[in-house]
């Protein structure tokens, strides 16, 4: 069931055509977000679409018990959830993680014929992930391949990942992220806060930018420790403020202010950017991000300014450029129409609904 906006019409959650009872996996204890999603504190899309399943008429449950036990926080998680989830799969009609971190422990037990349920694994970095050397690489190939199947928010990455884990391609699909369009919606706030760059892991390309900068040029960085290394390497007599762990109240601010947003990125076996560039274009924040393949799926060089990766004289150029500006009112428009976190829960339901019906 679509509407005429190709997302996927609510239906009744019980009676003739009953909704579907799904399992969501988390990499720790979620249940704050939950909370916080609902009180409006945060974007749903933290939760990966699993509120608008909810919307659409499906019964979603997730661990929320804490752990108590003497194991590592992470470990004793794990463990928690996957015993969880061990007591509820009869209960369920399929099982969705939402990263391929949260994925391995249920995936290794389907492995096993412990869990009989479908599980989808949603991931992120798998292509890094199952990329490694030693037991690490080992046991996320391992346990991949017991996914029934498996997502991506890059398209570029479902052909590698299917061929490194001997799948078919089939079993590897492109979903489209998407983002909470009522927390990030289209801002009439001044554009007073100047030149601004988001992101964490390594697919950020901080020292290109900190190479287009001329001095006196000002910016401010928000970003995670190993990523402020690298970039102040190469920031000595910038003025360039680094901050991290800003609130996401004070983030969407920092955003719907700022004059320019700038995503430097590098080519990585994992998404990094779509998320970012997502927020700042539902709010209509002018964009100049790095075209790489990790993107493409979300990128319009008619709203937003795409520069060559890894070059510092294109990007100042990009930077120094203001008249293309105008350009990013259309962002909300572009966003609503495709990436919206209703359009990711469409997609994971499409999904649900086939590998439910192809089970029985």
């Amino acid at each position: 069931m679509t509407d005429d906006r190709g997302r996927r019409k609510r239906r009744p959650r019980f009676g003739s055509e009953p909704g579907l009872r799904i399992a969501a996996l988390f990499v720790s204890d979620w249940g704050h977000e939950f909370e916080s999603v609902a009180a409006g504190r945060v974007p749903s899309h933290r939760l990966f679409g699993m509120r608008e399943l909810g919307s659409l008429g499906h019964h979603v449950v997730h661990h929320t018990r804490p752990v108590t036990s003497r194991l590592t926080r992470r470990v004793g998680w794990r463990v928690s959830q996957l015993w969880w989830l061990l007591g509820v799969q009869r209960e369920v009609d399929v099982v969705i993680a939402t990263h391929e971190a949260a994925a391995v422990p249920a995936l290794l037990l389907r492995r096993l014929g412990l869990i009989r349920r479908p599980v989808i694994a949603m991931t992120v970095a798998a292509l890094d992930a199952t990329s490694r050397p030693g037991p690490g690489g080992v046991l996320q190939r391992t346990a991949l391949r017991g996914a029934d199947l498996i997502t991506v928010f890059s398209s570029s990455h479902r052909e590698p990942l299917a061929r490194r884990l001997a799948r078919t391609a089939e079993t590897v699909r492109w979903v489209p992220l998407g983002v909470d369009t009522q927390y990030f919606s289209a801002s009439t706030r001044p554009r007073d806060g100047g030149r601004l760059s988001v992101g964490t892991n390594a697919g950020k390309d901080y020292p290109t930018l900190m190479a287009a900068l001329r001095p006196g040029e000002q910016l401010v960085v928000v970003t995670d420790a190993w990523n402020r290394s690298q970039a102040r390497e190469s920031a000595d007599g910038l003025d360039v403020s680094f901050r991290s762990d800003v609130p996401i109240t004070e983030l969407r601010e920092l955003y719907a202010r700022a004059d320019v947003m700038v995503l430097p990125l590098r080519e990585c076996e994992m998404s990094s950017g779509q998320t970012v560039l997502l927020e700042n274009l539902a709010l209509g924040t002018p964009v100049v991000i790095s075209g790489v393949s990790g993107v493409a799926d979300y990128v319009d060089p008619s709203i937003m300014l795409v520069v060559p990766a890894g070059d510092p004289s294109r990007l100042r150029q990009a930077l120094t450029d203001t008249s293309w500006h105008d350009r990013a009112r259309r962002g909300p428009e572009f966003v609503a129409r495709r990436f919206t976190v209703e359009h990711l829960a469409s997609a994971l339901e499409a999904i649900a609904d086939e590998l439910v019906a192809r089970r029985g």
